[in-house]
């Protein structure tokens, strides 16, 4: 147990940081910031008023995920709305065009570490992020349409 062992440990050592360095900088080729976007079009709508829809305690309920309402909930400018802001997640909800033509655009933007695992779960992102903000988005649509059709004012 005297030289041998004490080589064994010695390589499986620098063995073991060099595969972690190599993995860091592989995943340092990743980017640090990732962005999946959806958009809906939403003819027809004003913007004031899906804002009011958006910020309505009883209408989140038909719409989001969770039960109760959002989080967090912020108003950036007048046509952006922060949903929900975690360290490294933020959810963003952007409004385009005019009143009339609206296209509402559902935004996930994730801040990555530098470590190597941090870095390649930005390949999940889009596969995880993408259909559920679709999904949302298309809940949202049919939330407005029913509640337009029963007349029902934000």
């Amino acid at each position: 147990m005297g030289v041998i062992a004490m080589r064994i440990l010695k390589l499986f050592l620098i063995s073991l940081l060099s595969f972690f360095v190599l993995l860091t900088m592989v995943g340092l080729l990743f980017p640090s910031t990732v962005r999946v976007s959806r958009a809906v079009d939403l003819p027809g709508q004003q913007k004031e008023a899906l804002i009011k829809w958006i910020k309505e305690p009883d209408f989140q309920s038909c719409w989001t995920d969770t039960t109760g309402q959002m989080k967090e909930f912020s108003i950036l400018n007048d046509s952006t709305l922060i949903w929900i802001k975690q360290a490294d997640l933020e959810l963003t909800w952007v409004f385009h065009g005019a009143d009339g033509a609206i296209t509402l655009q559902a935004l996930a933007v994730a801040h990555l570490g530098w470590l190597p695992w941090d870095r390649f779960r930005s390949l999940l992102m889009e596969p995880r992020y993408g259909p559920w903000l679709e999904n949302n988005l298309t809940i949202f649509k049919s939330c407005i349409e029913r509640a337009q059709l029963a007349d029902v004012s934000p």
